[in-house]
């Protein structure tokens, strides 16, 4: 999240394992939520 603000791109998709299946659509909410509960 501090690259989007430091340098304005885009979060679109965030790896969750190894494999290119793993990738997800990024969801800050989501996110977050998996983060804090």
């Amino acid at each position: 999240l501090a690259i989007k603000e430091k340098l304005g791109i885009p979060v679109r998709y965030i790896g969750v394992g190894e494999a290119i299946e793993d990738l997800n659509v990024f969801s800050e909410k989501d996110f977050c939520e998996a983060l804090f509960g």
